[in-house]
């Protein structure tokens, strides 16, 4: 959702051309190919979008550039009644959305400059409003000297507060779950206020002896508790098939096959759902391998973004059935 409410845009007016200043714009320079281009079409424009405390153009630079070619002296416009920095973030978004694709650098420097306006704005958050990525904003917010760049808590896409750290979190998580071992993880998330894949994983580890905070989430130094100087056990995952690495195409393929010869599984309907999921998911990667080149540039972060939660999900549903599997012969 956007950040810039289109409550304070009104309805569309004509405005003298001489009295507009340029866009503060996220772009380093106009496409003069686009503006010939628009401004030998015979399309009406739609309305441009203009800062009423500045009379900045907001969005429509290509549109008011094409419009003087034309040798016309006023252009339909729409009032923006939000402040300079607000102005500058629906800009982005506009043009994120719409028009000519920003370059990668254009983003990148729209990135910052929204990192550095709104610090308490998630890196996930600031990606999506700039086509950026959110592993960029978190390499940009990191180079940034100032502390109040890495604020204690960030603002989601959802709009909820969260802690830029989850180490607080998962002891909290951690206690939850050794005072009631059969709570819900979604009454453990809810009452240590992470996210159920951060629950899922305090109560794998805890199962496994491991500690509930990994070291990359510790922000109480290395020796600043007793075990934050422990070695980093494996991921949940490691340490079943080949000790860190994940298993090839082949190995998969081999382990379906097993499965797939089951009767347990072969004879009941809900063994063949299983089956039939599982087949589905390894077509899935090598589909995705296919696909990846030919996603525009700018919505890469977006796709990415998405695969990465069902890939969180899928390894969420993997670690609770090794968990029951453990439980069950341990």
């Amino acid at each position: 959702m956007s950040a810039v409410s289109d409550r304070g845009q009104s309805s569309t007016f004509d405005i003298d051309i001489r009295t507009l200043l340029p866009a503060d714009s996220p772009r380093f320079a106009l496409d003069q190919a686009h503006v010939r281009a628009l401004a030998e079409s015979e399309e009406e424009f739609p309305p441009i979008l203009v800062h009423r405390a500045t009379l900045r153009v907001v969005d429509g630079m290509h549109r008011l550039r094409a419009t003087e070619l034309r040798n016309r002296h006023s252009i339909g416009a729409r009032w923006f009644e939000g402040d300079e920095g607000a102005a500058f973030l629906l800009a982005v978004e506009s043009n994120t959305r719409h028009g000519l694709p920003l370059s990668s650098d254009e983003r990148k420097q729209a990135a910052l400059r929204i990192l550095r306006t709104y610090p308490h704005w998630s890196d996930r958050s600031i990606a999506e409003r700039t086509g950026w990525n959110a592993t960029g904003v978190g390499a940009l917010r990191r180079d940034i000297a100032d502390p109040d760049a890495r604020p204690d808590a960030r603002v989601g896409l959802d709009g909820r507060v969260r802690p830029s750290t989850t180490a607080d979190g998962r002891r909290l998580a951690a206690e939850v779950i050794r005072q009631n071992p059969a709570a819900s993880l979604r009454e453990i998330a809810r009452r240590a206020g992470i996210s159920v894949g951060t629950a899922r994983d305090v109560r794998y580890r805890l199962a496994q002896g491991w500690p509930a905070v990994l070291d990359s989430c510790r922000s109480d130094g290395p020796a600043a508790t007793a075990d934050s100087t422990a070695t980093t056990p494996p991921a949940p995952d490691e340490g079943r098939a080949g000790r860190g690495a994940a298993p090839d195409l082949a190995r998969r393929v081999t382990l379906f096959d097993g499965l797939r010869n089951d009767p347990s599984l072969r004879l009941s309907q809900s063994g063949r759902l299983v089956l039939h999921r599982l087949h589905a998911q390894l077509r899935t990667a090598e589909e995705w391998k296919r696909l990846a080149p030919t996603i525009p540039l700018h919505r890469r972060s977006a796709v990415a973004d998405i695969l990465s939660a069902c890939a969180d999900d899928l390894k969420g549903m993997a670690q609770d059935l090794r968990f029951v599997e453990d439980s069950l012969t341990g």
